[in-house]
């Protein structure tokens, strides 16, 4: 299925005015709708989307294990307790590893496909909308 950002982020402004953006889930889901936004406008590069990728993912994370924003826990050690929560399975884990690692990988000036941003943003956004 191609990626239709247009639909993507209507579906995601009509949610988000349903049920909020107060919740981890909601804020999360507010910072892929803007990367979502900015990526569809061409303001914001490879690097950038995947990196507010990371970030929404990680800040959800750390808002369901109730730790402080400003936690330095690593991303193992999050994706493990979220295991363990039973939040997402071990494929989900694996590929919310993946995403870091291209977000590393474009911070080092790696090129990344606009495909695989499209697909971690779309993953991103699938996973935290389970829970919202």
């Amino acid at each position: 299925m191609p990626f239709d950002a247009q639909a993507l982020f209507a579906s995601l402004v009509e949610k988000e005015r349903i049920k909020g953006h107060h919740s981890p889930e909601g804020r999360a889901i507010r910072t892929l709708s803007r990367a979502l936004s900015g990526w569809s406008g061409g303001n914001l590069s490879a690097r950038d989307v995947l990196g507010l990728c990371d970030q929404a993912v990680a800040d959800w994370l750390k808002a369901r294990l109730k730790r402080s924003p400003w936690s330095a826990e690593p991303r193992p050690v999050l994706l493990a307790l979220a295991l363990e929560h039973g939040w997402f399975g071990r494929e989900e884990a694996l590929r919310l590893q993946e995403i870091h690692r291209l977000c590393a990988e474009t911070r080092a000036a790696q090129a990344t496909s606009g495909s695989a941003v499209e697909a971690a943003l779309e993953f991103c956004i699938d996973l935290i909308e389970k829970h919202w």
